[in-house]
């Protein structure tokens, strides 16, 4: 039996209205250090959409696909981190199509992102780096790069959220710090 907080956050995200409220709900979470609930409340989600019952309501593809965008970045991180470990491209079976998209672009680029980040990481190589921090750094970078929807902001943003919810304490300073140069000399991360 899922945990009841998780079971709440899974029924507020499918009462959500708006994309404004599902980025609120999952800000809440993020501050409340609470990624973890995110991503089990939308597994729950998942789930009871693949089996047609649950504890919590099921969703169509269309709903379900709006929620799941809120974890693409956490589980494209998930999928570049295990890549890196085992020296293979990533898997993306079961990632958001964002998610799978972004983890395939930053695989196939990493040696054009590392020496991007390596350029404006201050006395730190890239290979040097914590693991983690290393494939968000890479992750947001190829944002910059290609999701010119997106302002740099709210990539590093999401940067920083993940720095802090899977690194160190520090993670957060040293990835918004080496982001904002890399931003800052893309002219804004164009």
């Amino acid at each position: 039996m899922p945990d009841p907080a998780t079971v709440a956050l899974a029924e507020s995200l499918a009462a959500a209205d708006t994309d404004a409220a599902l980025a609120a709900l999952a800000r809440s979470e993020a501050e409340a250090d609470g990624t973890w609930r995110l991503r089990a409340a939308v597994d729950l989600l998942r789930a009871a959409a693949r089996e047609g019952e649950a504890a919590v309501p099921v969703l169509g593809p269309e709903r379900l696909a709006r929620i799941s965008r809120l974890v693409w970045r956490d589980e494209a991180l998930e999928a570049l981190y295990a890549a890196e470990a085992r020296a293979q491209p990533p898997e993306v079976e079961g990632l958001d199509a964002v998610g799978a998209t972004a983890a395939r672009g930053v695989w196939d680029e990493i040696d054009d992102l590392d020496a991007a980040l390596g350029a404006v990481a201050t006395d730190w190589r890239v290979e040097r780096m914590a693991a983690v921090d290393r494939a968000v750094l890479r992750l947001a970078a190829w944002e910059l790069r290609h999701r010119p929807d997106l302002s740099a902001a709210v990539v590093i943003s999401e940067a920083v959220r993940l720095a802090k919810a899977y690194s160190t304490e520090r993670s957060g300073a040293f990835v918004n710090g080496v982001l904002s140069r890399l931003a800052g000399e893309r002219g804004g991360g164009a």
